[in-house]
């Protein structure tokens, strides 16, 4: 379908796609019918046995581009296809198995002129099994940003720790004069954009409607626990790490004993071994000590909890 001209659209959604058709209809169903929309999906080479290409979900639909690929390199790599077409002045992502909320259409409306480099809205989550409503994803996400209404600052728990792009519009000139892109990884690939594009950020608006519904899927991929998952989110842990301490925001970082208790649990002990090394060399004994008294504070408490029920 031929696009608009770009001086008439103002919103690029960006929806990385693989083997879920019918939770991608639902997505780009909960998307108001608009000229100023352009919609953008990138298959990720998704199963012919489940999907249906020839009826794809958005071949038909106003404002929507369909792009193949047959790489299978993840939602980074689909969301980097996705930021070299946009012409919006905004960005916004969802994923296939999510859905916006109602208030999508008013919250265009009213941050349409407006010049923020990020807006940030609050979200919810469902059990896409039983359709019904469970604890938000990000709960944790959430209290940053009442706390930073009720503190009138923006924290750097909101800069540097609220990784999904969901939720979120970002200014279009923004992300093109950092440069800021996807990690090509399989996992974790959202975790340095939203830093990056955190730290770049000087006028940042939280609005706390529910803007978005983060759907609870098992066996995605926040519940894929083997080597080829855990090792880039270890990677990209380190990497997040490295990025902080440049701008002495190391408080920030991802706690490492995350990942290398799941390598644990794996019963790889030479891969396990490397990557210890690997962290040592560069977090240093302080911040691996830190990390190691923050899980072991965390199952403490856990234990206690579970002793009082």
């Amino acid at each position: 379908m031929q696009m608009k001209e770009n001086n008439s659209i103002n919103y690029s959604i960006i929806i990385p796609h693989k083997n879920s058709p019918l939770l991608l209809e639902r997505c780009l169903e909960s998307i108001p019918i608009r000229n100023d929309i352009q919609i953008i999906i990138v298959d990720d080479n998704s199963d012919p046995e489940i999907v249906n290409f020839s009826e794809f979900p958005g071949l038909d639909r106003f404002n929507t581009e369909v792009y193949f690929t047959k790489d299978s390199k993840g939602a980074g790599f689909a969301r980097n296809i996705g930021l070299s077409k946009v012409i919006g002045k905004w960005i916004i992502f969802a994923d296939a198995d999510d859905f916006f909320n109602i208030c999508l259409d008013k919250k265009m409306d009213e941050y349409l002129n407006s010049n923020y480099d990020i807006i940030y809205f609050q979200t919810n989550s469902i059990n896409n099994i039983s359709n019904k409503k469970v604890e938000s994803r990000g709960i944790e996400y959430n209290k940053w940003l009442q706390d930073s209404i009720k503190k009138n600052i923006i924290l750097d728990e909101v800069r540097y720790r609220i990784n999904p792009p969901w939720g979120k519009f970002y200014s279009n000139e923004l992300l093109k004069k950092h440069n800021i892109n996807f990690d090509e990884s399989l996992t974790a690939n959202d975790v340095m954009f939203s830093t990056k594009s955190g730290y770049a950020a000087k006028n940042i608006k939280i609005d706390l409607s529910y803007l978005y519904c983060s759907s609870i899927t098992i066996g995605s991929l926040d519940f894929t626990n083997d080597l080829e998952h855990i090792l880039p989110r270890f990677n990209i842990a380190l990497k997040h790490f490295e990025f902080l301490k440049q701008i002495n925001k190391k408080k920030y970082r991802i706690n490492i004993f995350n990942s290398l208790n799941m390598l644990r649990k794996l019963n790889k002990k030479n891969v396990l071994k490397k990557a210890f090394h690997k962290a040592y060399r560069v977090l240093g004994i302080k911040y691996l000590i830190l990390d190691l008294l923050e899980i072991l504070k965390i199952k403490l408490h856990n234990l206690l909890w579970l002793k009082r029920v």
